[in-house]
């Protein structure tokens, strides 16, 4: 009992470290880096399949939507209702079959210095969590979706 555990606390703590993700990566089907085995026209496998399994450790930020302003999207360079930031340990599940595929959980998003600017997220990250000039910082956001195709 005590190593079911110590396994999650040893992830966590591990992934603590803001700008920084941790974990273990199970994947089975063909592989691309990304959320999906098969996420670009140009190598499409329209026959293939994947799944990825994760269990990711770091920091958590998500910017919640105006949701009454149309079209707001922080991701974009607009200002957030608010934002969530947590330490955050969960799974991150992908699944693609020929042309449908879905995925949630925890996936990463790359904080590089470009998105510093107002028209990226300038608006609602704090100084802190962006990643010195020529590096990267990695962060949590919960995620999900259902997909027809992949490649779009």
């Amino acid at each position: 009992m005590r190593r079911l555990i110590l396994v999650p606390l040893v992830l966590l703590l591990g992934g603590c470290k803001a700008g920084t993700v941790g974990g273990v990566s199970l994947s089975l089907g063909s592989y691309e880096r990304g959320l999906w085995f098969d996420h670009d026209q140009k190598e499409r496998q329209a026959g293939g399949f994947g799944m990825k399994f994760d269990i990711v450790a770091g920091h958590m930020i998500r910017p919640v939507p105006k949701f009454w302003e149309p079209d707001s999207n922080p991701w974009k360079g607009d200002a957030p209702w608010f934002v969530i930031r947590c330490p955050m340990i969960g799974p991150f599940i992908s699944v693609a079959l020929g042309d449908l595929g879905f995925y949630f959980g925890f996936k990463t998003f790359r904080v590089e210095d470009k998105h510093r600017t107002p028209k990226r997220y300038g608006r609602w990250m704090r100084e802190d969590e962006f990643a010195e000039p020529n590096d990267v910082a990695v962060y949590l956001q919960p995620t999900a979706t259902l997909r027809r195709t992949r490649w779009k």
